[in-house]
């Protein structure tokens, strides 16, 4: 018998779900914890992903300790619609403006993919306000692609940004929960797979009725004809705050040797943990050991 799952995200005692208004736009905010607790705002990733997704199986105990923000990117979860152009400094301009509603002054920043790359980038802006940051794969670390012209041509097709959610929509629940599990490796099995399959339902429907694109605007900006037009290489030295970075030894999203080369250049107070039987969903992949490291490191930067 596997271990067994705690509450998501809208099960978790005490959450507030409220939708913050940024430019006129919406977005998403699930909130619990005390408020007199150090504060964690946790950044998704990209394409499918959602605050009540990836984080299923941290927020709960998380809030025990800290106050904890769970935010939906624009274009997911509940914020939508958004219109225009969502680029990587129009992404963390919102976030800016979502910490501000918050009221939040300093905060430790905890992010996956497209959700750690904005991590680093606005940690990077704002280290007065960062104070610490655990990175899970971060996007924006490589060079290039795995069969990086082939993805450059696909994105630049017209008609072919929206083919993934045009065959996700027409899924029906167990085809969907095919799709789910094919997502862990490793050995790893989802803990909550009725919960998760009816979120990536709703975030398949989503971008369906709002017409949105498979991909992220945050990840075909950086896709040239060769090679990554931009990374986040130079910006990481000046992250001033302490690091955490994790890896799913099985993922293939983010290499190993990008992740060495990432921690080389943080500096002395950053520490990459791997997690063996795990892909790039490491928090869902292995919830219990990625609550123990994320809590241990969280713990030795705050003041509880």
């Amino acid at each position: 018998m596997g271990p067994q799952p705690l509450p998501g995200v809208e099960a978790t005692p005490g959450v507030e779900h409220r939708v913050i208004r940024v430019d006129g736009n919406p977005v998403s905010v699930y909130s619990a914890g005390a408020p007199s607790h150090p504060s964690v705002v946790l950044l998704h990733g990209a394409m499918y992903d959602e605050a009540r997704f990836v984080w299923d199986q941290v927020f709960f105990e998380l809030a025990g300790s800290y106050r904890v923000h769970a935010i939906d990117a624009p274009r997911h979860g509940r914020s939508r619609p958004w219109p225009g152009h969502l680029g990587n400094d129009r992404l963390l301009g919102i976030l800016e403006q979502t910490f501000l509603a918050l009221g939040l002054e300093r905060f430790n920043l905890v992010g996956l993919l497209m959700g750690g790359g904005l991590s680093i980038g606005y940690a990077a802006r704002h280290p007065e306000q960062v104070i610490s940051a655990a990175l899970f794969e971060p996007g924006g670390l490589g060079d290039k692609l795995d069969r990086h012209v082939l993805t450059w041509l696909w994105i630049r097709t017209p008609g072919t940004r929206r083919l993934l959610n045009r065959w996700l929509v027409r899924k029906r629940r167990p085809a969907l929960m095919k799709t789910l599990r094919s997502l862990y490796v490793g050995g790893s099995r989802p803990t909550a797979p009725d919960r998760l399959v009816g979120i990536l339902k709703d975030e398949v429907d989503g971008k369906a009725r709002f017409h949105e694109s498979d991909l992220d605007d945050w990840q075909t900006d950086a896709v040239g004809p060769l090679r990554l037009t931009w990374n986040l290489l130079d910006q990481i030295p000046a992250l001033a705050c302490p690091t955490l970075w994790l890896r799913g030894a099985d993922s293939v999203m983010v290499k190993q040797h990008e992740m060495e080369r990432a921690v080389s250049l943080a500096g002395v107070d950053a520490n990459l943990v791997v997690i063996p039987g795990a892909g790039h969903l490491l928090p869902l992949e292995r919830p219990h050991e990625v609550r123990q490291a994320l809590l241990a490191f969280l713990d030795s930067h705050n003041s509880l």
